[in-house]
């Protein structure tokens, strides 16, 4: 379990709470990194992401569960947070209150993409959860 009582571990939790989004990069078939951004939630322990179907970074995930996670940095730099874990593609629903808390969180950016909640769950049927390992980087 990652420690979260130090400063840097505390303020990377805080932004896990916070920001809106990640870097999720995963490993392709010829071994090269695929960084994207994408969203999530943050449960304490675990970060739940939706893909849509048939996406790269499923097939990614697959074939290596090992990803990584960062945070864009602030503009001169600093504030570097990654995290190291292992993704899972998850065959059964997730907890219906978590995926409401997702929602809410996103209700802003769905609207902006021009779809309902309907719509968007529709498209993005596929949860991700990922569990953390390690995290590495520092706060200026």
């Amino acid at each position: 379990m990652i420690d979260f009582s130090s400063k840097f571990g505390r303020r990377v939790n805080r932004r896990l709470r916070q920001e809106k989004v990640i870097w999720l990069t995963t490993v392709d078939s010829h071994n090269t990194p695929q960084p994207r951004p994408v969203w999530f939630h943050w449960d304490g322990q675990t970060l739940l992401i939706f893909s849509e179907k048939n996406k790269a970074k499923l097939r990614h995930i697959a074939r290596n569960a090992r990803v990584a996670l960062n945070f864009n940095t602030d503009e001169d730099g600093g504030d570097v947070a990654v995290l190291v874990g292992d993704a899972e593609i998850l065959q059964e629903p997730t907890d219906p209150a978590r995926v409401k808390t997702y929602l809410r969180k996103y209700r802003e950016g769905i609207k902006e993409l021009e779809m309902t909640v309907a719509n968007f769950r529709d498209a993005y049927a596929v949860p991700i959860l990922v569990t953390p390992q390690a995290m590495r980087g520092f706060v200026e």
